[in-house]
């Protein structure tokens, strides 16, 4: 049985004629005004082009997503008053309000600014590129110091403003541009980053001559002193310390002899990640040569990977801040999962916040610190980096959403799990005609509604990659297909596992959801719920599926 549709027909043409069938359309009168057009010729062009796309996206997900989409911009509101705030009259507390929305606008307006900019249109040169990059960051810190030196100059405690910016950006404040405006109100921030350091160094010295000592006594005996020598190592205490924060100082140097602003762990990651979005806008733009652009990406990106390597950064602690970022970001922006592999398609999805103790009390808050699992609930390496997908065709997405398909179903069978098999089936089989009615998936079991937001994000990939509906429907219909054959090629008696999992009359089961899945739906809302399975056997197992291989990378 076919959820939308019969058609087993493949759809034929490469990644560009996705584009070039989408200016075919003719049943989409509101964008085709500027989406049909050949492509946006200049800055301001692209950036409509960009937001009619990306607000015709966010058409395809539920009512969960747009309530914190307006919420988001309700907070981004508030944000915005309190930065606009006069400085004056205000109490320290409020003074670092300020501060964190300062901040906070001065990075997205630094993102944006990368996104809408050409640094990846094919005609730049490296050098051209890595200067307009420079210049950009630049502003984007001077932005930042400036909104620091606030706070400083009305007597807000310099230990405040550090946890409010972090310890690298504060060290910038010390460079001699902004020790020419300020010096007067510096030294306090000059002494507690002093005394932070001086404390993190004196621990790692500590440590470094208890390692010396404890070394020199196991070969004291060694009768060799060559050997002795090369075993115990060097006995200066400096040279066993980490090489991130004497990396960093050396950088910092350089950059006060008018070399290009130090990157934090903060602005290398967005910069990063907007990046990632100037490409993957760019290369949908219609008549844009995708490949030229990815290479033109892939060159910046090993550039900025460059810079940061220079400046001391630990590539680790910019995954993480890129995760979060990225994380945080598609909860009102849900565009961003059809940009990455893996996340396009439901088989990365963000992992669910946890209880963490506040370190010297007894209370718990919950927080999300950038973790990300696969569709079965494994978590994925912290190191692990997403990547930027590429323009499909129909082919592609017929094979990615059938793998999707085919390991929800799979890893039902392998447990046993009889009615998350039968979830997962039917969650599969109504999510195309559920999405297209717009119907209220909200308050269904879990199971349930884990297919159906995979099935949301499935369609918003092929619908931003230029598939017109009758192209989805049927590349969706053919993947289901596809992933129920994988399914009865290991499980030949499918038909008594679906009476198991469905019940004796388990055909006209799943014909009633596709007929109107809205009367199923509230169907499956009245139904008791069940305590869920254990894990599954591939939880258990361990290595990530063949499929998912590029959809993120190693630090």
């Amino acid at each position: 049985m076919l959820p939308v549709g019969d058609d087993r027909s493949q759809a034929e043409g490469s990644e560009g004629t996705a584009h070039a069938d989408w200016n075919s359309r003719s049943d989409e009168p509101i964008d085709a005004e500027v989406i049909d057009e050949p492509g946006p010729e200049d800055a301001d062009d692209a950036r409509v082009w960009r937001d009619r796309l990306r607000d015709r996206t966010r058409r395809f997900f539920g009512r969960k997503t747009r309530e914190r989409v307006a919420d988001r911009e309700r907070v981004h509101r508030i944000v915005v008053d309190r930065a606009d705030a006069e400085s004056e009259g205000l109490d320290q507390r409020e003074q670092l309000l300020k501060l964190r929305a300062e901040t906070r606008l001065a990075g997205e307006k630094y993102m944006a600014a990368l996104r809408d900019s050409k640094l990846l249109v094919p005609g730049f040169n490296d050098e051209e590129r890595t200067q307009d990059l420079g210049v950009m960051h630049h502003v984007y810190m001077q932005m930042m110091m400036q909104s620091c030196l606030k706070p400083l100059s009305r007597g807000v405690n310099a230990n405040s403003v550090i946890q409010a910016v972090g310890m690298v950006m504060t060290m910038r404040i010390l460079a001699p541009d902004f020790r020419k405006e300020m010096d007067s109100y510096l030294q306090p921030l000059k002494d507690t980053i002093q005394e932070r350091i001086d404390t993190r160094t004196r621990g790692m010295i500590a440590s470094a001559e208890s390692g010396i000592a404890h070394r020199q006594r196991i070969f004291k005996d060694v009768p060799s002193d060559a050997r002795r020598k090369r075993l115990v190592g060097s006995t200066d205490p400096r040279d066993h310390l980490t090489a991130k924060w004497r990396k960093r100082f050396d950088a910092m140097r350089h950059r006060e002899r008018g070399e290009r602003e130090m990157f934090t762990p903060d602005s290398a990651a967005m910069t990063e990640v907007a990046l990632m979005e100037n490409a993957f806008w760019k290369m949908r733009e219609p008549g844009a040569d995708a490949g030229l652009i990815r290479d033109s990406y892939w060159a910046m990106r090993k550039r900025l990977h460059q810079q940061m390597s220079e400046d001391g950064l630990d590539r680790q602690e910019i995954v993480q801040c890129a995760r979060r970022i990225i994380g945080e970001r598609m909860e009102y922006e849900p565009e961003l999962r059809t940009m990455f592999n893996g996340v396009a398609h439901g088989r990365i999805v963000k992992a669910p916040a946890h209880e963490e103790r506040i370190a010297g009390s007894d209370r718990v808050r919950t927080v999300w610190s950038g973790e990300f699992d696969d569709q079965l609930g494994r978590p994925l390496p912290a190191e692990g980096m997403f990547t930027l997908r590429r323009p499909m065709d129909a082919d592609a997405h017929q094979v990615q959403l059938a793998e999707t398909m085919k390991t929800s179903l799979l890893d039902a069978m392998a447990r046993g799990d009889q009615e998350g098999y039968g979830g997962n089936m039917l969650g599969y089989l109504v999510g195309f005609a559920a999405q297209k009615q717009g119907l209220d998936t909200s308050g269904l079991p879990d199971m349930l509604q884990r297919r159906l937001d995979q099935s949301e994000v499935m369609i918003a990939s092929m619908d931003i990659d230029g598939l017109p509906p009758e192209d989805q429907q049927r590349v969706y219909s053919n993947a289901y297909v596809d992933a129920m054959e994988a399914v009865k090629e290991k499980y030949p008696d499918l038909e008594a596992e679906l009476k198991r999992s469905l019940g004796e009359n388990w055909q006209h089961t799943l014909q009633a959801a596709v007929d109107d899945p809205g009367s199923f739906f509230e169907e499956q809302r009245r139904k008791p719920r069940s305590h869920p399975a254990g894990p599954s056997a591939e939880q258990q197992a361990g290595p990530q599926d063949e499929a998912d291989s590029e959809a993120y990378q190693p630090a």
